[in-house]
Formats: C-alpha cells, structure tokens, sequence
C-alpha cells in the first residue's frame, strides 16, 4: 500500500498545504478540487479582505515548496483580500504542485476497498477507493478531507436546521459576502 497516494479533497489553501507536507515526508499527493480552479472556493469572495496577516496565511511547507522557484512572499504585515490570496499564494503552490493536482474532479464517496457494513474482516488492511464524479475510482492509502464548509452555507434557523420557509425561499436568499461595490446596479437603492 505504500506505493499508493494520499488523496486530498480540496485544493483550497488546507488542501494545497496537506500536499506540500506529504512531499516533504516523501509520500505522493494526489488533490482533488471540484472546482475549475485551486482555490475555486476563495474565488467567490475574492473581493473580501481578510482578517488575518500574510504571516498567518503562508503554510511553512508550502513556502519551503514554493521558495526555489524565484516566489516571493507578500508583506507579512499586510492583509490580502481573497484575490490577492489566490493570486499571489494557491495558485503559485497549486502551480508548483502540477501534476499532484486536479481540477474539475468532485469526489463523490470514499469507502474500504471490497468492504461494506456486512463485509468487515480485514478492514484495516484495505486500501481506500475515492469515488470522483463521473465514474472515476481511484484507489488511495488515505484521504485527507480539506473540502471545506464553503459548498454547504449554514442554514438560517437554529440548531443548524433550516427555518420555516426558509426552504421555499432558497432562490431569494443569498447566503454569500455579496460584492456591493463590484455588483452596484443590483444593490444601489435596495434595503433589507
């Protein structure tokens, strides 16, 4: 089993640094992102500014990673918006990845191989197999789940359930950081 990869779902900026410290211990990654892009989640508040300085933001992996290829990293002092996070930090380390990344590859399941809630003898020395949309099954010595939660916003009623009609009104609430300075014409004059 040693000769097969560590899955990674997700190459958001967890994903790309679990890959960068499995290189370093000499294990193959193998991430996938189902977006059309490495950090295809940061992508959708690119606008905002983050909270935390570049100091806080740069995995000490991946900068040992991405160092001999000429990057530099941005001020320590600043705080970037999710643009320039992506920009300047996923995609250069999604870059030096290569080939140990895929987009556009949703994975779907991930289960024992040759086991199942009746079948579990021999559980434990069985490789995974990560099931990718499409059809596509990949056979892995462990998975490392850095999906996120960015795909699944929190529902607005309490004990994380949905509230009454929230359901049948799902296509006028928006659940995002909205860009009101980017999409002026739908904000200007609106009230909440």
């Amino acid at each position: 089993m040693d000769e097969l990869s560590v899955v990674v779902v997700g190459a958001g900026p967890i994903g790309l640094a679990a890959a960068a410290h499995l290189l370093e211990r000499g294990l193959r990654p193998l991430v996938l992102e189902a977006g059309p892009q490495a950090g295809a989640a940061v992508a959708q508040w690119r606008h905002v500014r983050l909270f935390s300085q570049w100091s806080e933001l740069v995995d000490p992996a991946a900068r040992r990673l991405l160092e001999p290829t000429g990057w530099r990293a941005p001020d320590p002092a600043g705080y970037p918006t999710g643009e320039q996070w992506a920009a300047e930090y996923l995609v250069p380390l999604a870059e030096v990845l290569g080939d140990h990344v895929r987009v556009n590859a949703r994975v779907v399941g991930v289960a024992r191989r040759g086991r199942d809630r009746v079948v579990d003898d021999g559980r434990d020395s069985e490789p995974l197999t990560v099931h990718v949309e499409g059809g596509e099954r990949i056979t892995a010595r462990a998975v490392v789940d850095a999906s996120g939660t960015w795909g699944g916003p929190n529902p607005l009623g309490g004990d994380g359930l949905p509230a009454a009609g929230e359901r049948e009104a799902a296509d006028r609430i928006g659940y995002r950081v909205p860009d009101v300075v980017g999409e002026r014409a739908r904000y200007a004059g609106r009230r909440i």
